[in-house]
């Protein structure tokens, strides 16, 4: 069960990460022309419903399930890593898709009122909020991930004979 979990949870992160990875290139090499900027805003909305933030949600459950499961809720390291990811969670929810979801409203109603490219001051508020808030959750996954790695607070078993022969090895972690 913890093999499939893992599976699951790596996927999940290897979804929300590539998803951002593309949405960030898109972004930066869309076209300026306001059909095709509209179409690439479409992509990244689109995209962000069906592949980040599933993949955000699927890499909570997953990892709820495995910290749970391994360490118990009152362990500092699973609830610093549950925090963590509840931070990514609340920051996409709250600032990411919704500046994803205006700048794509914002680029579409620019292509219908043939603007002629102009898409103002609240399209480029809310695509700087997505890249700031998008950034943001850069940093904290990779934190996440660091505090994963080194699992701080969490103590390693030594494994030792009664003769001692293995006194002063490494700690031995899961």
């Amino acid at each position: 069960m913890n093999r499939m979990l893992k599976l699951i949870h790596f996927i999940a992160l290897a979804l929300f990460l590539g998803s951002i990875l593309a949405w960030v290139v898109l972004s930066e090499t869309g076209p300026a022309a306001p059909a095709l900027l509209a179409q690439t805003r479409q992509y990244i909305h689109i995209g962000t419903w069906a592949l980040t933030v599933p993949g955000l949600w699927l890499m909570l459950i997953s990892g709820l399930l495995l910290g749970y499961r391994r360490y118990g809720p009152r362990n500092r390291f699973f609830q610093l890593k549950l925090g963590l990811t509840l931070l990514i969670l609340l920051n996409a929810s709250f600032v990411v898709v919704p500046a994803v979801d205006m700048a794509n409203q914002l680029a579409q109603a620019a292509l219908l009122e043939g603007a002629g490219g102009a898409l103002g001051a609240d399209f480029h508020a809310a695509t700087l909020r997505e890249a700031i808030g998008g950034g943001l959750n850069i940093l904290l996954i990779v934190i996440t991930a660091a505090v994963g790695v080194w699992r701080p607070g969490v103590r390693g078993r030594f494994r030792a004979d009664s003769h001692g022969v293995n006194a002063g090895a490494a700690a031995e972690t899961r």
